[in-house]
């Protein structure tokens, strides 16, 4: 503890030394809004005299200790005409300044529209996305799995803590289905270092979320959506420190930092962060009653949960030449130690059994336009190698209190193991774009990935005859993901057309039952491969400025994954026959804005999926991914945002969607025809409030108080006849006519906090309070998530 004693005193002093230093010196408020619609811009650059930064969620940007002068300014924002000009200080006294930008017009991104944001542009394109904006809750006490659970036919399904390994589900797609990007870049050669549980908010701008149809430049294989995680800009100097204190022992520390030449020629900077917890939250497990000798619930903490997780990331760039407008070298690294309390399901305790995860990845980025902003270059390029470990060497077993039995066998999980794996890694992505015309582009991209894993066990599998581990033997996978569009602006650019069309190629070579506790044979050995074409459509017809209707169709495959086929060396085991999903897709959705303070947009969809690859719970304590049933079916959701004055705002989404089983011919499992598809919720909600309170206690501080609150309608870890069902409405009454240990039920789970801001000196608090229903929250085959849990956050930014 006397770490986070020494983070926190630090903490205190800077904040201190700034209190002292503010005194001598006076301070100069900048202002920047749209010079049409007056609203304030957040994240624009600024540059005067020795102070460079970017305005805050606010609009707004602070210069301490400025001396009286004449100073020449520049400001610079996405989607605005940049601004030149002169600030005059004529004594210690603060100064505030309102500076307006004027609006440029957009081509290409649609329709043409003056001074969009990032935020609307995105919204607003053909493709159906959500965007969330980090930035504006980066001060928040709040993990980014929680914030991406708010959005609309959105789930983020964990089955624990902090660091769980958590799977997003998209208007019915889940797992490997849903792709994860990094600033455009493919995020599977990074491997847990980035999942949505640890992830701190603090490393992104904002968020995107594409929902079925993907745009080419995130060059994939996705069946459902993608997460684009996009970074932030560093402007000028800037650096941010923050802690945040939890309950189960978490703790959360991130040090940020970058600088800008004033000639904006140079650019460098670095992210530590440190992510811990215990995970010792108490769960409902099944125990042996020592005198009936059967096992009855008991709500028992986790002892053996802990997560610790370490991430930097170090760049230096050269920017704004003649031949690059950036050229980018990173250092990207994680260090990660995950104990694991239990297998796939809650059924046994482990008391030793652990994993760890490592890597130091460097990347290339060069970005480049060229014949007048006419064509675009974007390349990215990246060598690691990915290490793995899984321990599992005690001899003997625990129970759920944590007692031990010494036994004469290796390994808890009756899978000894001391497994070290290397996966040597490649990604290459190129992306190039040519302006045809004003309203008119053709775009082109190339994905290349590709991994060669190897390893050694001394308890592993042996091939016949020897005494070879079969993990030195090395597994491949290569895949190609090459697509091309075409998309252009007509009817005096109300109507987007975007045509596109994608191939992709994989290989795979590796071994089949390196599962099983006996030798395997040169027969196991599997090589597959496969190529598949895939077309997309999306139209958007924009009425007005905030009211538009938007459809799109695809025809897609999404070719099997590195650890659905090799399995992870841990509970997931291999399987070689697996087959790429397939599916056609249909999307339409409506957006407007009735009145001024209301946005109401309405979507459905069609999924009709055949060959769906789920983790499928197998021989104990094993999971396997597995071809399912084909699935069809469709859905509706629903999103309301409301801003009932300048301070408060009241929000809402539903979705309901029907996805069930059909096609399957087996007699025996002829009544799982259209049956719900397992493991997926059918209907969840959100309602959110906030209030904003500014100059509160002092001028220039604010306040930010939040509620949010999430409803999921109980669903089915199995497969259960349509008859069972529980009627009423949509299938929202009652509950399913069959066993309770095949439901997992009705959950509420209410969240609140605040945050408060003292703006002139950069120094945030903010508090959160989760699960305050104290209710059980599950996601996957009733692995228990955390109970109530209280958090607190310290944040200073300069």
């Amino acid at each position: 503890m006397s770490f986070f004693k020494n983070t926190l005193f630090i903490l205190i002093s800077i904040f201190s030394s700034n209190l002292g230093f503010a005194q001598q010196g006076s301070t100069i408020q900048i202002d920047v809004i749209a010079d049409q619609s007056k609203e304030k811009i957040a994240g624009a650059s600024l540059h005067f005299a020795n102070h460079a930064g970017s305005t805050n969620q606010d609009g707004s940007y602070h210069a301490e200790g400025v001396k009286a002068g004449q100073y020449e300014i520049e400001v610079k924002a996405v989607g605005y005409k940049p601004y030149k000009g002169t600030i005059t200080k004529n004594s210690f006294e603060d100064l505030h300044l309102v500076l307006s930008l004027q609006e440029e017009v957009s081509r290409i991104e649609g329709v043409t529209v003056l001074g969009n944001s990032e935020n609307k542009k995105i919204k607003q394109a053909a493709i159906r996305n959500i965007f969330i904006d980090t930035r504006a809750v980066s001060s928040q006490a709040i993990s980014l799995s929680d914030l991406m659970n708010r959005s609309t036919g959105i789930r983020v399904r964990q089955n624990g803590g902090l660091g769980s390994r958590p799977e997003l589900s998209v208007n019915g797609f889940q797992g490997k289905a849903i792709k994860y990007f990094k600033d455009g870049i493919p995020l599977d050669y990074l491997g847990d270092g980035y999942n949505l549980s640890s992830l701190p908010i603090e490393m992104l701008d904002h968020v995107e979320i594409y929902k079925g149809v993907l745009p080419v430049s995130l060059g994939s294989d996705a069946l459902g959506g993608a997460v684009n995680l996009v970074s932030r800009k560093g402007q000028g100097k800037h650096a941010k420190v923050y802690y945040e204190l939890g309950s189960f022992q978490t703790h959360r520390l991130g040090l940020m930092g970058s600088n800008l030449s004033k000639d904006e020629k140079w650019a460098y900077g670095g992210e530590l962060f440190y992510n811990y917890s215990a995970n010792n939250y108490k769960a409902l497990v099944d125990v042996v009653n020592p005198e009936t000798k059967n096992k009855e619930p008991q709500r028992l903490p986790l002892f053996h949960n802990a997560y610790r997780h370490y991430l930097g990331e170090v760049f230096a760039s050269m920017r704004n030449r003649s031949w690059a407008d950036e050229l980018k070298f990173s250092l990207t690294g994680f260090n990660l130690y995950k104990e694991q309390q239990h297998p796939a399901l809650m059924t046994d305790a482990y008391g030793a059994l652990h994993s760890k995860q490592r890597t130091l990845a460097p990347s290339l980025r060069y970005k480049a336009n060229f014949w007048d902003n006419k064509l675009r270059i974007d390349q990215f390029n990246s060598y690691n190698v990915l290490q793995t470990e899984r321990i599992d060497t005690l001899k003997g077993t625990y129970d759920w209190f944590g007692n031990f039995k010494p036994g004469t066998n290796f390994g808890e999980s009756r899978l000894p193991s001391q497994s070290k794996i290397d996966e040597k890694q490649w990604v290459n992505r190129t992306n190039l774009s040519y302006l045809i015309t004003p309203k008119s582009k053709v775009e082109l991209n190339y994905v290349f990935s590709s991994a060669n894993r190897s390893g050694e066990d001394p308890f592993g599998v042996r091939l016949e005859g020897s005494n070879i581990d079969i993990l030195t033997l090395a597994s491949t996978y290569q895949k190609h993901v090459f697509g091309l569009s075409y998309e252009q602006s007509l009817l005096n650019e109300k109507l987007t057309n975007q045509l596109m069309g994608k191939y992709y190629i994989y290989k795979a070579k590796g071994y089949q039952n390196t599962w099983f506790s006996v030798d395997i044979t040169e027969k196991d050995i599997r090589n597959t491969s496969a190529d598949y074409w895939g077309i997309t459509e999306a139209i958007k017809y924009q009425f007005s400025e905030n009211n538009f209707l938007r459809a799109s169709a695809e025809y897609t495959y999404r070719l099997p994954e590195r650890e659905e086929l090799f399995g992870n060396n841990i509970f997931i085991v291999p399987n070689f026959e697996l087959d790429p999903e397939r599916s056609l897709n249909f999307n339409l959705g409506l957006s407007t804005q009735p009145l001024k303070a209301l946005t109401v947009e309405l979507n459905s969809f069609y999924r009709n999926t055949k060959g769906l690859i789920l983790l499928v719970p197998i021989q104990a304590p094993n999971a396997q991914y597995q071809n399912q049933e084909n699935v069809r079916g469709y859905g509706v959701d629903l999103d309301i945002k409301y801003q009932v004055t300048e301070q408060y705002q009241l929000s809402g989404n539903a979705t309901w969607q029907d996805l069930r089983l059909f096609g399957i011919k087996n007699a025996q499992d002829s009544w799982k025809n259209d049956a719900r598809l397992r493991n997926t919720p059918y209907f969840f909600a959100n309602l959110g409030a906030t209030a904003n309170y500014k100059d509160l206690f002092q001028k220039e501080n604010s306040l930010q108080l939040y509620l949010n609150y999430n409803f999921m309608r109980e669903f089915y870890l199995e497969t259960i006849p349509k008859e069972a069902e529980p009627g009423g409405f949509l299938g929202l009454s009652g509950s399913a006519n069959l066993s309770s240990n095949l439901i997992i039920p009705d959950q509420h789970l209410l969240n609140a906090g605040f945050t408060y801001k003292f703006h002139k000196n950069h120094f945030a608090i903010g508090a959160e309070a989760r699960n305050i229903l104290g209710k059980d929250i599950y996601d996957y085959y009733r692995v228990q998530r955390p109970g109530r849990s209280f958090h607190l956050k310290l944040s200073y930014q300069i």
